[in-house]
């Protein structure tokens, strides 16, 4: 199996909090890579422009002192002083121009801190009811508006992330088909997407599938790895915690297709710490990549290409997660 790099979004390991509670204190950008460094497993950090770009070269400093790597630079057009109603898809040119601005000045950043990768989540390009957006409309301008933000450099990929809902009730880019038809639109190749595994499974998708059809057109740029309930939240939970066998799946898929990028997360340290949900992430997705090794990857995916092979591949990494329990300790 192949063996991929992770890193950690710095957002998660600051200021944490839902409509209800705060989970997690404010932390300055030096406060939030120092525990990023300290995190086993972690090589890579993904910063968030403009907030975590205050001071360039005290960043510079501390990743050049602990072989910390940016891994993406994520920027945020949500902000709702410009983005009340819309960004990519904003009838407002103003609002349009700005994400434009955020978003190609991240483009630049991420170039001068040695990743190829931007990535944005577009939740301010939605709706809740019914005659909020003229759809025509809006569509047009979000696949305009993220071709001129590719057109600024092609040395660097836009990463867009997909999510069905929150803030809105209806986020536009909300499932892997509305990605594969923005990037089949913009025709460029440095357009991609961030799968984040968790708003794959709010979608009511299997993100193994997902991968191989993002794959096939050559879009799977960057992955966030996450769990949920699958009743549409967004709630950020440890991978496998939930769709144990989903998960598995996705990581075999993910070697076949050869994915070659990182692995990022998303995930809502509610009570412990950020370097504990993250460790643990990471040892829950080892884990599983070494069950499907105990079998062999080969043997899982002949099986899969035999009708009614299902519960045959079923009952061998039972076998194998019986053997584990019998392990002293």
């Amino acid at each position: 199996m192949r063996r991929w790099k992770y890193t950690a979004n710095a957002s998660f390991y600051g200021l944490r909090r839902d409509r209800f509670t705060q989970y997690q204190p404010a932390a300055s950008v030096k406060e939030k890579l120092e525990r990023i460094i300290a995190t086993p497993g972690i090589t890579g950090v993904e910063l968030k422009y403009p907030f975590d770009f205050e001071d360039p070269k005290m960043i510079r400093s501390i990743l050049d002192d602990s072989g910390l790597q940016v891994s993406a630079v994520n920027v945020d057009i949500k902000d709702s002083n410009y983005f009340r109603f819309g960004a990519l898809s904003a009838s407002d040119k103003a609002a349009r121009d700005k994400a434009v601005e955020l978003l190609t000045a991240g483009m630049d950043l991420a170039a001068e801190f040695g990743t190829n990768l931007v990535s944005t989540c577009p939740l301010a390009d939605g709706y809740d009811y019914p005659f909020q957006l003229d759809f025509t409309d809006a569509w047009g301008l979000f696949v305009e508006t993220v071709a001129k933000v590719c057109r600024h450099r092609d040395d660097v990929t836009l990463a867009l992330e997909y999510q069905p809902h929150e803030p809105h009730a209806h986020i536009l880019l909300s499932n892997v088909g509305k990605m594969l038809h923005v990037c089949n639109e913009v025709g460029l190749p440095n357009l991609g997407a961030n799968l984040d595994i968790g708003h794959s499974f709010a979608a009511l998708e299997s993100p193994a599938e997902s991968v191989a059809l993002l794959a096939s057109k050559k879009r799977l740029s960057y992955m966030h790895a996450s769990d949920n309930t699958g009743d549409g939240g967004d709630w950020d939970m440890l991978s496998g915690s939930v769709h144990f066998w989903h998960w598995v799946e996705l990581l075999l898929t993910m070697d076949k297709i050869g994915y070659g990028g990182w692995i990022g997360a998303d995930l809502m340290a509610k009570f412990s710490t950020a370097e504990t949900f993250y460790s643990t992430n990471i040892r829950l997705i080892d884990g599983m990549i070494a069950l499907i090794e105990s079998v062999g990857e080969k043997k899982i995916r002949d099986l899969i290409l035999e009708n009614g092979s299902t519960p045959q591949i079923y009952n061998l990494m039972a076998e194998r997660l019986n053997d584990l329990s019998k392990l002293p300790g």
